[in-house]
C-alpha cells in the first residue's frame, strides 16, 4: 500500500537532540563534536531518568542512532530490547522516533523509516518516491495495555503521547478512527498528565494550550501560554498563537504587545503578513485607528508595490463592518492592480467569505462600468460570472452569468493573445456546460 508522505505538523516537538546539538557553544569554545552530541543526547535522555539500567542501556544506543539519521536503526535496537512493547519508556521513544522520523505514515498506525546516507535528508525522502517497508505502531492502544499490566505511565510517554494525538488531528482530521473531538480530549488528558509530571518543551506547551483553546477551555491556557514563553520567547508561531488566543477570550488590548512581539519575531518570514493582518484588525477593533495605520504603513514597507497593504485594508474593513473604507479599499486596488485576477478574486472572496454577496456583486459591477484594460475588465467578469453561480443560481443569475463569460472569454482572448490563456478559457467553457449544457462550444486548447 501506497501511503502518504511524512510531512511534520509546526506544531510538532522536535526532540532536544536536534534542539540542542546546534546551540551557542558557551564562552565562544567550539567544544568537540563528540562533546556536543554527548550533550544533546543526554538532555534528550534526562525524561528517561526512571527507566531500568538494561532500558537506558537500550534507550541510550537508540538515541544515539537518531542522532546520526539512523532512524530504521534506532527503532530496530528499541524493537531487539523489547519486541513486547511492555516497556513505557521504549514506547516512548519508540514514538518519538515514528512521528520524527517517518518518511511515509500509513494514517500514524504503521510507519516507514530509513536510515540516512550521507548527503540525504528526511526532507528529500519524504518528497521522493520510493516505498518503504511498514512497521506497525499504535501508540494508544500500546500504552493502554502497559495500563492493564499495571506498569505505570512515565510523564515522558503522557508527552509522546500527547504529540501524537497532535500529529493525528492536524494531518488526518475526519479520517481517522475516533472523532476530532475525541482525539483533541485525549491530546489534552495526555499533555495534562506530562505537565504535571514536569516533562515539556515549548512545542508540547504550544500543543497543549492550543488544544485547550480549541476544546472550548481557554482560560485554562494562559499559564501554558505563558510558561512556553518562558522558554521559548523568541518564538513567532508560539507568540502569534498565544496573541489569537487573547483575542479569542476578548482579551484584544492584551494582545497588541503579543502581535508586536510575534511581528518583530518572524522577521522576514513570510507568515509574518499574518501577524500584521491580525494586529491591523484588532487595532481597528479597539478602536485605535493611528495604531492600525501603523500596521498598514509596516505591511507597504515590507511589500512595496504590491497589493498586500491594500487586500489587508479592505479585508479589515469587511471583517469590522466598515463599508465606506471596504469599497474604498477594493475600487483602490483596482484601479493599482486591476490587472491582476488573484486580487480582483481576494476581494471577492473576502465580502464572500463574510457574507456579502450584495457587496461583492456592487463592487465587481461598479468597476466594470468604469472600464479599463482588457485583462481587468475580463477577470472583473470573469468573477461576476463565478459569483453568480455559487449556491443554487436563479435563472436570472444564469442568464447573467452567461453573459458574463462572454464578455470575460473576449476581453482574456484580447489580453492574453491566442493560446496564452493558461487554461482559463477551458474553465470559462466548463461553466457554459454546467450552466447550458446543450449550446456550451469546447474551448480552444492552449498551445
Amino acid at each position: 500500500m501506497r501511503v502518504s508522505a511524512r510531512i511534520l505538523a509546526s506544531t510538532l516537538c522536535f526532540s532536544a537532540v536536534y534542539l540542542l546539538a546546534y546551540a551557542e557553544p558557551a564562552l565562544d569554545a567550539t567544544p568537540p563534536a563528540s562533546s556536543v552530541e554527548s550533550s544533546a543526547i543526554s538532555d534528550f535522555l534526562k525524561p528517561y531518568a526512571l527507566a531500568s539500567k538494561d532500558c537506558r542501556a537500550a534507550l541510550e544506543k537508540a538515541a544515539g542512532l537518531i542522532e546520526r539519521g539512523q532512524w530504521r536503526s534506532a527503532y530496530n535496537a528499541l524493537e531487539s530490547f523489547d519486541k513486547d512493547n511492555a516497556d513505557p519508556f521504549v514506547l516512548a521513544m519508540k514514538t518519538d522516533i515514528a512521528l520524527h522520523g517517518a518518511v511515509r505514515t500509513d494514517v500514524d498506525r504503521a510507519f516507514g523509516l530509513a536510515d540516512l546516507e550521507e548527503g540525504q535528508s528526511l526532507e528529500s525522502l519524504r518528497k521522493g518516491a520510493g516505498d518503504y517497508e511498514q512497521l506497525p505502531l499504535d501508540p494508544p492502544a500500546l500504552a493502554a495495555a502497559q495500563e492493564a499490566a499495571g506498569a505505570p505511565q512515565p510523564g515522558i510517554l503522557a508527552k509522546e503521547l500527547g504529540d501524537y494525538y497532535c500529529d493525528v488531528i492536524a494531518r488526518f482530521s475526519g479520517q481517522w478512527y475516533a472523532s476530532d473531538n475525541e482525539i483533541l480530549a485525549k491530546a489534552i488528558d495526555e499533555y495534562g498528565k506530562a505537565y504535571a509530571a514536569g516533562v515539556y518543551d515549548g512545542a508540547s506547551l504550544q500543543n497543549y494550550a492550543e488544544a485547550l483553546v480549541r476544546g472550548n477551555r481557554a482560560e485554562e491556557s494562559e499559564p501554558i501560554y505563558l510558561k512556553a514563553i518562558e522558554l521559548e520567547g523568541a518564538n513567532a508561531p508560539l507568540r502569534y498563537s498565544y496573541a489569537m488566543s487573547l483575542v479569542h477570550r476578548n482579551k484584544k488590548a492584551e494582545a497588541l504587545p503579543e502581535i508586536d512581539a510575534a511581528i518583530a519575531a518572524y522577521g522576514e518570514d513570510s507568515d509574518r503578513v499574518n501577524a500584521i493582518a491580525l494586529g491591523a484588525r484588532t487595532a481597528t477593533e479597539l478602536g485605535e485607528a493611528d495604531k492600525a495605520e501603523l500596521y498598514f504603513a509596516l505591511a507597504e514597507k515590507d511589500y512595496p508595490g504590491t497589493a498586500t497593504a491594500g487586500i489587508l485594508r479592505h479585508m479589515v474593513a469587511v471583517e469590522t463592518k466598515n463599508v465606506v473604507a471596504a469599497d474604498a479599499a477594493a475600487d483602490g486596488l483596482v484601479a493599482s492592480h486591476g490587472s491582476n485576477p488573484n486580487v480582483v478574486r481576494a476581494i471577492v472572496s473576502a465580502w464572500y467569505t463574510a457574507g456579502d454577496v450584495e457587496a461583492a456583486r456592487s463592487f465587481l459591477e461598479r468597476n466594470i462600468a468604469k472600464g479599463g484594460d482588457d485583462m481587468t475588465i475580463g477577470a472583473l467578469e470573469f468573477y461576476l460570472a463565478v459569483l453568480l453561480t455559487q449556491e443554487s443560481p436563479s435563472a436570472a443569475d444564469k442568464a447573467a452569468a452567461l453573459t458574463a463569460l462572454d464578455v470575460a472569454e473576449a476581453h482574456l482572448k484580447a489580453a492574453f493573445g491566442e493560446g496564452q490563456d493558461g487554461g482559463v478559457l477551458g474553465v470559462i467553457a466548463g461553466m457554459r456546460r454546467s450552466l447550458a449544457p446543450e449550446s456550451a462550444p469546447d474551448a480552444p486548447q492552449a498551445k
